[in-house]
């Protein structure tokens, strides 16, 4: 009898920390759920300067690139901290670029770029956003790239900032050769948050 009170009461010991343990996972993982974020939808739009770290003399380039506008289209996934997201980018030239053998007009070179993105939200009014993509001249000349860039965005109101944003690009370019820029971009970023 006595063997048999142990076991019983073994039992329910054991089930009581087993109970314990699963309402303590249930609870993390409901708090987990709780600071979980939200997906994002984000769009940006913004002017910038580039300068040439290479420059090509037969297609006759300067080391100040024209002025261009960018803009940028993406979704950011749920998630807490570092957050993975995708987007498109276009980007257009302001100035006329490249001498009189090639020459690149105003409003004439269109990049499309299908990007990954990165985000952090690091408080309530900044975020941060890194990127990498593949920019392709659509029009205005042929050439694929590869681009990588970091902004940094502060939030005027809940929904809408403006941002400072640092690229560095390399372009294959007139055969063999590569073109190497790095530009900087002031703008205005929409970060929407979707709520469930």
């Amino acid at each position: 009898m006595r063997n048999s009170n142990s076991s019983l009461c073994s039992l329910r010991v054991a089930a009581f920390l087993a109970l314990a343990w699963l309402g303590a996972f249930c609870s993390r993982a409901a708090a987990e759920d709780l600071e979980r974020e939200p997906a994002r939808y984000l769009a940006s739009a913004s002017g910038g300067l580039a300068l040439r770290l290479t420059e090509n003399a037969d297609l006759g380039q300067s080391r100040l690139a024209p002025l261009f506008t960018s803009a940028l289209v993406g979704h950011v996934l749920p998630g807490r901290g570092y957050r993975h997201g995708f987007g498109l980018g276009a980007s257009l030239n302001l100035g006329r670029d490249g001498g009189y053998v090639e020459p690149v007009y105003a409003g004439q070179q269109l990049v499309l770029m299908p990007t990954y993105l990165g985000y952090w939200n690091l408080n309530r009014d900044l975020l941060a956003l890194g990127h990498a993509g593949l920019p392709v001249v659509v029009r205005g000349g042929r050439s694929l790239g590869v681009e990588a860039g970091f902004l940094l965005g502060y939030r005027v109101f809940a929904g809408a900032g403006v941002f400072g944003e640092l690229d560095v690009d390399g372009f294959a370019i007139a055969g063999s050769s590569l073109s190497l820029l790095t530009s900087f971009q002031l703008g205005v970023i929409v970060d929407y948050e979707v709520l469930p």
